[in-house]
């Protein structure tokens, strides 16, 4: 394995373990702003922290007219319209149907990846995303089957969701090499936030201002999980293929298991222990390198 490639895995893993904390933060927001709203609020913010990243280094690049829609069909895939899908199914849906949803995003991109590049899959990358789904069947068993309203849309949503972003990392390909991760990330953060405003319009103004605790799930939202862990994913886009890119996102519920015994002191039972277990080694399998990298 080469180092370029292990650097690369490691950014879009780091990504996904900021990514772990996202929904327990945005639920967190829901008690004073709507999912709309807090893409719109959230990518904003995040698009204001990227411009300003780009001044104080003095990055002056711009991509051309070419490039500027490349990069919005990403910021519309990846961030409009995979944030409203995910932020909308899993509003409706129990927690342990919307990580079996999520578990097979990397089985869908798989197909894509064959369907786009006419390739087979390698037989170890098939049953690592095999063993990562079986994994997160354990941990969503483990989780219970309560709290869902619309188990039909919802899954509707999420499964939408993932279509997108298995797109977006097809299309990180137009841009990838052509232009800088950090003027890459914030013109799509900007034009996915333009794509959130009539989302926003349509679901309404938010009934009151947002509580502090909303203020500092923001915070993380914005700091964390848009500007870190998308510039980290998408740097480490450069050397995956997306089925492996997208395979690492299976991570999130492990992730976020791990933290909630870390922070909230949480019990973690046998069957989650499993689970995560099954997960990694599904990981790992799925993340081999690729034959020509031997």
């Amino acid at each position: 394995m080469n180092n370029p490639r292990t650097a690369h895995l490691v950014a879009a893993a780091v990504a996904c373990l900021l990514w772990s904390g996202s929904l327990v933060a945005s639920k967190l927001s829901y008690d004073t702003l709507a999912p709309m709203s807090l893409g719109l609020i959230r990518f904003s913010l995040a698009t204001v922290a990227f411009f300003a990243a780009r001044l104080v280094r003095g990055d002056q690049e711009r991509p051309d007219a070419r490039g500027m829609a490349q990069i919005a069909l990403t910021g519309i895939l990846g961030t409009t319209l995979y944030f409203a899908g995910e932020n909308y199914g899993v509003s409706m849906l129990p927690a342990s149907t919307s990580s079996l949803i999520v578990g097979s995003f990397p089985a869908m991109t798989l197909t894509l990846e064959c369907l786009i590049d006419s390739t087979r899959p390698r037989p170890t990358k098939t049953v690592g995303i095999a063993l990562a789904f079986a994994g997160v069947a354990v941990l969503a068993l483990a989780e219970g089957n309560g709290g869902g309203t619309n188990v039909a849309l919802g899954s509707l949503m999420l499964f939408f969701g993932g279509l997108c972003w298995a797109l977006y990392n097809f299309a990180m390909r137009l841009v990838m090499g052509t232009y800088s991760t950090l003027t890459i990330t914030s013109w799509q953060t900007l034009f996915g936030a333009l794509g959130f405003v009539p989302l926003a319009l349509w679901e309404g103004p938010p009934a009151e201002l947002p509580s502090p605790t909303a203020w500092a799930s923001l915070a993380y939202l914005v700091i964390g999980c848009t500007v870190v862990g998308f510039v980290l994913y998408n740097w480490g886009l450069k050397d995956l293929e997306p089925s492996t890119a997208t395979s690492l996102s299976n991570l999130i519920p492990v992730f976020g298991l791990a933290l909630s015994a870390l922070v909230l002191g949480e019990r973690i039972s046998a069957q989650q222990l499993l689970g995560g277990a099954i997960v990694v080694v599904g990981i790992v399998l799925s993340t081999r390198d690729r034959p020509s990298d031997a």
